[in-house]
């Protein structure tokens, strides 16, 4: 699991993500997905997740 995190301002941009990649060791077929939490500072939320469909690709571990 790659992790990525990173306070940003509001706004548009790709200069505002949190972005992670994880190296690809070797070409088996793997599934992955992303699991999104958004924290706003000072604000209480849920806990609730953003979770993506699972893609499958050539990219062991």
């Amino acid at each position: 699991m790659a992790r990525g995190q990173k306070n940003v301002t509001s706004g548009g941009g790709s200069s505002r993500r949190a972005n992670v990649r994880k190296t690809c060791v070797n070409a088996q077929k793997r599934q992955w997905r992303s699991l999104i939490d958004v924290d706003i500072i000072g604000v209480s939320d849920s806990p609730e997740k953003a979770v993506t469909k699972a893609v499958t690709v050539r990219c062991g571990l």
